[in-house]
């Protein structure tokens, strides 16, 4: 399915394509092959899982950009941002590398991602760009 947001998009497949679902499912699995849990927002005990948890994220927030530009084929410059903040979204609301840092608040997460995904595909429009 190509990634790129158009102007015969209804709001769900907009919604869809914000969310860099490829990403934030190797973010999951690699987290949990260090020994980290998708399933509880609890910090990491051990300081090797701490420090491999956030490197993953650092790494795949990376790679979203790429993903969209190579992979995807996304042209859309504030689509590829969108998504790039999507994926800090969702990693903080699973706790990661912020419940590692003392940065993460349940309430928040929950609310921003909730916002975000609800009111990021009404206000991201196509590129003007030609594809």
């Amino acid at each position: 399915m190509p990634r790129e947001v158009n102007n015969t998009q209804p709001y769900l497949d907009k919604a869809v394509k914000l969310v860099p679902t490829e990403i934030v499912g190797a973010y999951l699995v690699l987290v949990g092959v260090v020994g980290g849990s998708a399933s509880t927002t609890a910090a990491p005990t051990d300081q090797l899982t701490k420090i491999l948890v956030c490197v993953i994220f650092v790494v795949l927030l990376a790679a979203v950009p790429l993903y969209q530009i190579f992979v995807s084929k996304v042209t859309n410059k504030v689509q590829i941002v969108i998504t790039t903040i999507a994926f800090a979204l969702w990693v903080y609301n699973l706790g990661g590398p912020f419940s590692v840092l003392g940065i993460y608040e349940p309430k928040i997460a929950a609310a921003l991602l909730t916002l975000w995904s609800f009111v990021i595909p009404l206000v991201v429009k196509p590129s003007t760009e030609s594809s």
